[in-house]
C-alpha cells in the first residue's frame, strides 16, 4: 500500500464492506490537497482479495493519469478489463508474484458483474 501511495501520489485506505473503488481527487483541488485521488479497499476482503483489488484499482490510477490512454467512448467491460491488466502488470513490476490462476478467475467473477448489470 505504501508503494502505490508513494508511486501515485494517492492515499489507499480501508473501508467497510467489500467493494472497492478509486476516487480520483478533481483536478481544481489537486495542488491544494496534494493528492491525486484516493483508493478505497473493502476490508470484508480476504488478504488476497484485498491484494488483487489495490492492484485493480491502480489500474484505474494508472490509465486516469495516462493521456496516451484517455479516451471517453470506451466501454465499461474494457475499462475494467484493462485496470486489470495494468495493476497487475504493475505488481509484476513490483516484484509481488500472484498466482495467475487465482487472480484470472478473481477477474472473471468481477467482470461477470458488470456483464450482468449491463443486461
Amino acid at each position: 500500500m505504501e508503494k502505490a501511495e508513494c508511486d501515485f501520489n494517492i492515499s489507499v485506505e480501508l473501508i467497510k464492506g467489500d467493494n472497492s473503488y478509486w476516487v480520483p481527487t478533481p483536478p481544481e483541488e489537486v495542488l491544494e490537497l496534494d493528492s491525486l485521488g484516493i483508493v478505497d479497499i473493502g476490508d470484508d476482503q480476504n488478504d488476497f482479495e484485498k491484494l488483487v483489488s489495490l492492484i485493480h484499482e491502480i489500474g484505474h490510477v494508472i490509465r486516469h493519469n495516462d493521456n496516451n490512454l484517455k479516451s471517453k467512448n470506451w466501454h465499461t467491460l474494457f475499462e475494467e478489463s484493462l485496470a486489470w491488466y495494468l495493476g497487475y502488470d504493475y505488481s509484476i513490476k513490483c516484484g509481488i508474484e500472484i498466482n495467475l490462476d487465482e487472480y484470472k478467475e478473481r477477474v472473471e467473477k468481477a467482470l461477470k458483474l458488470y456483464v450482468k448489470e449491463m443486461k
